[in-house]
């Protein structure tokens, strides 16, 4: 899902500006700016656009637009968003409207956040003009429900979620360690911060716990299944490369993009659009789209790794779209969106890729018909499908010891076999091109063995000690097969949950080094 934009794009946007500095900075934006960097930057968005600072910090918090990175290789696929207040292709087209307060062009205001958090907030200034926004927060609720893009029983529970933030106030995490605050704000009455039910749903969820999000079919999906029910045998993941709202918005009404579930980067919200006996367009590959229901997770490709709540509810999910469908247990039939035959290359009923993972990714001829790539090197094929009793492959693992995201388990590959430590006590990631430490419980010794010692040249010994320089290993960070995030050309990027450095530096470099060792830059 994931196409990236010229290198050269994203390095030139430092200096795009399109738009001369207002008059004056509020104490509020002072305040903000004096918080970190995420904060500076809102802070002078909202100068500049003659916005209240508090307002765009409190859309930024319920966007999760706080934790995008300033600068980003700018995503070309189903989710697009641009800066902290993640402007989208909604019912009202955002993204459209920041580009040409601005002047410049969606995909540059995608790569640079700041750049994107200043159209957002001249997007807010002229929707406030719009519906007569008065010096008093709760007098830009219509306003809110415009930006939110979505109908209006959902935009009305976004502007509530909005002033709930600002009500309340409080500390909040954003992108590279930072804290935002935002100071509460009790004049808000507290019913401006109620969110209401649906009252009679035109549709029910096939998945109980789901919100139904009305969508219409037209030029988006296919009502029905053209080959019948029976052919429906395979569930495809993908990410959203966008936050909830964004992608809640762009997929209720983004034309030629439709799936049918979305689950919230914690878990904690799914949303159904269609029904599953509907075909949805998601795969870049029709008969995949005829024979498959799509699952869509918050999150980034480039992210170190998704969160256990939202692994648990797509758990969840799948079991449910399984008592209804004969979907088997097995990595042929539950695929990530990289391993989608592009129907230009390989035709429409093309088996998925079943190569390594960096092989299916770094292919010319999968990803659907646009290439992507989501859900990424970061999703825990074995955990997940363990999970769900299933079972992965070797292609789902490397040949090192890897912890899990959450850390309690490390996989690898060796010898054709999956193989599998349970870490009883975390799980420590090593520098890459040596196995991750899993701390398992340790049996008690062989006689021979010697007092509180292991053989680390024994590939049973499953005690997370494995000597890096063993038969598995490879020489060095750079061996063949290591688990190292190694791409063709010798390059490498921090690919796996045990192969991440954190932070700016770590995106940053990261994407460079995935653009530059990629045979062709696409998602």
């Amino acid at each position: 899902m994931r196409r990236m934009v010229e290198l050269s794009l994203v390095l030139c946007l430092a200096g795009c500006t399109g738009v001369s500095p207002g008059t004056g900075t509020s104490a509020t934006s002072q305040a903000l700016a004096a918080s970190g960097p995420v904060g500076a930057s809102i802070a002078e968005a909202a100068t500049e656009a003659g916005v209240p600072a508090e307002l765009l910090m409190a859309i930024a918090i319920e966007e999760q637009g706080v934790h995008l990175p300033s600068m980003r290789l700018s995503p070309d696929g189903q989710i697009n968003i641009a800066g902290r207040l993640e402007l989208r292709h909604g019912r009202l087209d955002t993204l459209a409207m920041g580009a040409r307060l601005l002047g410049v062009t969606e995909a540059e205001l995608q790569a640079d956040t700041d750049l994107g958090t200043r159209a957002g907030a001249l997007v807010v200034a002229e929707l406030g003009a719009r519906y007569g926004a008065g010096s008093d927060l709760e007098s830009w609720r219509p306003a809110l429900e415009a930006l939110a893009g979505m109908d209006d029983l959902n935009a009305h529970n976004y502007a509530s979620r909005v002033l709930a933030i600002l009500r309340d106030g409080g500390s909040f995490p954003a992108w590279a360690g930072e804290t935002v605050q935002l100071a509460p704000h009790a004049e808000i009455a507290r019913a401006e911060t109620v969110q209401v039910a649906r009252a009679s749903a035109a549709a029910v969820p096939d998945y109980p716990s789901a919100i139904w999000v009305p969508t219409t079919c037209a030029d988006k999906c296919t009502t029905g299944r053209p080959l019948g029910n029976g052919s429906v045998d395979k569930i495809v993941i993908h990410d959203t490369e966008g936050g909830w709202d964004a992608s809640l918005s762009t997929l209720q009404n983004k034309t030629g993009v439709s799936v049918h579930y979305l689950v919230d980067a914690d878990g904690s919200r799914v949303a159904q659009f269609r029904h599953e006996t509907d075909t949805t367009w998601h795969a870049g590959n029709y008969f995949y789209n005829e024979t498959s229901i799509g699952i869509e997770h918050v999150g980034f490709v480039a992210d170190p790794g998704f969160q256990s709540g939202l692994y648990a509810t797509s758990k969840d999910l799948v079991e449910s779209i399984r008592s209804r469908w004969d979907v088997p247990l097995d990595r042929t039939h539950i695929v990530g969106h990289y391993q989608i035959p592009d129907p230009n290359d390989l035709g429409q009923q093309a088996a998925p890729c079943t190569d390594t993972l960096d092989a299916c990714e770094t292919s010319p001829n999968y990803g659907g018909a646009a290439r992507h790539t989501d859900p990424g090197y970061h999703w825990q094929w074995c955990q997940y499908m363990e999970s769900l009793g299933g079972t992965c492959t070797c292609n789902d693992a490397w040949s090192l010891w890897n912890c899990t995201t959450d850390g309690v388990e490390a996989w690898r590959c060796t010898d054709g076999e999956v193989q599998k430590q349970d870490c009883v006590d975390g799980c420590d990631v090593m520098p890459i091109g040596t196995d991750d430490f899993c701390h398992v419980a340790i049996e008690s010794p062989e006689p021979d063995a010697g007092p509180g010692t292991t053989d680390p040249g024994d590939p049973d010994a499953g005690t997370g000690t494995i000597d890096p320089g063993g038969a598995d290993a490879g020489p060095g960070p750079t061996g063949p097969g290591a688990n190292s995030g190694q791409l063709e050309g010798g390059c490498q990027a921090a690919t796996g949950s045990g192969r991440r450095a954190g932070g700016l530096a770590w995106l940053l470099l990261g994407s460079l080094a995935l653009v530059a060792c990629r045979r062709r830059a696409r998602g």
